[in-house]
C-alpha cells in the first residue's frame, strides 16, 4: 500500500509542486511509471478504441487487428515518452517518466467529458497534443530547473580516460 501512496504522491505533485516532488524523489523511485502510466493512459482515453478492436476481432477473427488497436492505443504515450526523455536528457533521466502525468490526465479527462457528452472544440486529438505540449513544457522545466546527476562522474571519466592514456605512454627502460 505504501507503493501506491508513493506513486499517487509522485503523480499528483508533479502537477502540484513539481520542485519538491522532483527534490524528493529517491535514485530507484518511479522506475516502472511509464508503464503504469501508459496504463493509465489506456484504460483513461483509449477503452472505447480497444473495445473497438476487441469487437472487430470479434467478427473477423484476425489477431492482427486485435495487435493494431493496442499498439494505435500505445502510440501515444510512447511518442511523448520518447520526447520528454529527448528533453530532459540522460543526465536527468530519473524524472524522465513524471512529465507524462500531464498528457495522461488531460486525456482521461477529456475523454470522460466525452462520454458525458460534452463538445470539445477543435479536432478529436486536441487532447492529447494540449497534454503533449504540457508534457513537454515539464520535460524543459526539468531540464532548466533540476541538477544534473552524473555532473561529476562525467569529469572523472575523462580523467581516468586521460591517465590510462598517460599510463600507455610511460616506457620502462
Amino acid at each position: 500500500m505504501s507503493a501506491l501512496r508513493a506513486a499517487l504522491e509522485r503523480y499528483g505533485g508533479i502537477l502540484v509542486r513539481p520542485r519538491a516532488t522532483l527534490a524528493g524523489l529517491g535514485p530507484g523511485e518511479g522506475r516502472r511509471d511509464w508503464w503504469v502510466l501508459a496504463g493509465l493512459f489506456v484504460l483513461g482515453s483509449q477503452i472505447e478504441h480497444l473495445a473497438e478492436s476487441v469487437a472487430r476481432y470479434q467478427v473477423f477473427r484476425s489477431f492482427w487487428l486485435l495487435v493494431n488497436g493496442f499498439a494505435l492505443a500505445l502510440l501515444t504515450p510512447l511518442l511523448v515518452g520518447l520526447v520528454v526523455e529527448s528533453i530532459v536528457g540522460a543526465a536527468r533521466s530519473r524524472y524522465r517518466h513524471l512529465p507524462l502525468v500531464a498528457l495522461v490526465l488531460v486525456a482521461t479527462v477529456a475523454n470522460l467529458l466525452r462520454q458525458q457528452g460534452v463538445v470539445i472544440p477543435g479536432p478529436r486529438y486536441l487532447p492529447e497534443m494540449l497534454g503533449a505540449a504540457w508534457a513537454a513544457g515539464l520535460g524543459v522545466w526539468i531540464r532548466k530547473a533540476m541538477p544534473a546527476e552524473d555532473a561529476g562522474g562525467a569529469d572523472q571519466d575523462k580523467e581516468k580516460v586521460e591517465t590510462s592514456r598517460d599510463a600507455a605512454e610511460v616506457s620502462h627502460e
